[in-house]
């Protein structure tokens, strides 16, 4: 690789603040911290490995307090602790159950731990990738960088990622093998740049940005491009389907306003949509202005709940008849609750309706069958789900031949899912 090419990219990295060799490597007190509390911790690791009471599990041991203090190290090191997590069925890593095991693990910290020559570090790595040891593979890496920052670097899936990018290699996670290739190239690429420091927690926070696609450079433009547009594409239809729910919520205030006054009741649409719009169609003119009297009258909590409900039909004597919720994708519960407020003052024939989508029909009624439902048989007896198909395909005929609410029969169900009629 072109040394030109690679400092200048060094150059620019290294002056962005809001990056990890800023952010984490230079400007980081708990970073220099670490170190002296992963060798410590590391320490009562080997001592509890042979005295016998490491436990058959990650919580509550020593090794659990050393990878705290390093999944704690910003983002670079985020999910380090996963890989040491006891996973039963799979029984890894295999250093809980297996004493031979252990040992082996101990041995290796200990040996980077009080040895001083890089070779022996490295070979007691080797013997370790040996073993096989299942599930304990260059994750520990990440706990021999914090013992020994110049001969080990950091090991995970952004920092393979970025040095992948950068020298078009194919660095594959989880295997020793590979470890040893990228720990080499790591050391040759610093020594090229000749600008990071000897620690390779600095290269390799570079690595992590390039491969986390927070720092871009020509070689992972093209994934930047392809995930910026993937993630543009994504809150674009999460917009559109935003937009689109409100468009059918409206839409279905609109027919169930439109239907009751049509059939001689006087239509509320809900306080804060009466400024809304469906198809032009502003939804304040087709229902009171204001709610009658005799709703004014009431506790202001209550009116404030009740002038919410999305659409209601009163009679020419201001009589609440029926109440209406629609729930493209909100929550039911709380369409019915608002509902029974204005039942529970209201105690006459009026009907409560959810106005829902097809596909939330066994929402529905599993919200119908709740205790404070089942057990109030004279609420229970009020309350009816509509579905959004079959109001738009009925609503001119609703309008036609209507003379009261009880047209909606053949479109309605009981709490139990069967029709009206």
């Amino acid at each position: 690789m072109n040394n030109i090419y690679l400092t200048d990219l060094f150059n620019q990295y290294s002056r962005k603040e809001e990056l990890l060799y800023q952010s984490w490597f230079i400007h980081s007190e708990d970073r220099l911290k670490a170190f002296n509390q992963v060798r410590k911790g590391t320490k009562k690791i080997i001592i509890t490995i042979k005295d016998g009471t490491f436990p058959r599990d990650l919580h509550g041991s020593a090794l659990e307090e050393v990878m705290n203090t390093i999944s704690s190290q910003q983002e670079i090191f985020k999910g380090a602790k996963h890989a040491f997590m006891w996973k039963p069925k799979l029984r890894i890593p295999d250093i809980y159950e297996n004493r031979k095991n252990q040992l082996a693990f101990a041995d290796l910290l200990e040996t980077v731990i009080k040895t001083k020559q890089e070779v022996k570090m490295l070979l007691a790595v080797n013997q370790l990738a040996e073993l096989k040891i299942k599930g304990l593979g260059p994750a520990v890496a990440n706990i021999l960088y914090f013992l020994e920052p110049t001969i080990f670097c950091p090991f995970n899936t952004a920092i393979v990622k970025g040095y992948n990018y950068l020298t078009d290699s194919k660095i594959r996670l989880g295997k020793w093998s590979d470890y040893f290739k990228l720990r080499d190239g790591i050391i040759e690429l610093n020594q090229s740049g000749e600008l990071f420091s000897k620690d390779l927690g600095a290269i390799s926070s570079f690595l992590f940005d390039i491969g986390k696609l927070n720092y871009i450079i020509p070689e992972n433009s093209s994934d930047y491009i392809k995930v910026t547009e993937s993630r543009t594409q994504k809150a674009l239809r999460k917009k559109n389907q935003i937009n689109d729910n409100k468009e059918l919520h409206y839409k279905i205030q609109y027919l169930l306003a439109d239907i009751g006054n049509a059939i001689g009741y006087q239509s509320w649409i809900a306080a804060n949509d009466h400024g809304r719009k469906y198809q032009d169609k502003r939804l304040g003119d087709y229902s009171l202005a204001t709610l009658p009297i005799s709703m004014q009258k009431l506790p202001s909590h209550l009116f404030e709940t009740i002038s919410l409900i999305d659409v209601i039909w009163f009679s020419k004597s201001n009589i609440p008849i029926a109440a209406f919720e629609v729930e493209k994708s909100t929550s039911i519960m709380s369409g019915m609750n608002r509902m029974d407020d204005l039942y529970q003052v209201n105690h006459n024939d009026m009907m409560l309706y959810i106005v829902s989508p097809d596909n939330r029909e066994k929402e529905v009624l599993a919200q119908f069958n709740r205790p404070h439902y089942m057990h109030n048989h004279d609420l229970h007896d009020h309350i009816r789900y509509i579905l959004f198909k079959d109001l738009v395909e009925n609503y001119q005929s609703l309008k036609r031949f209507g003379n009261d609410f009880s047209i909606l029969g053949p479109i309605s169900h009981f709490p139990n899912g069967k029709i009206v009629h």
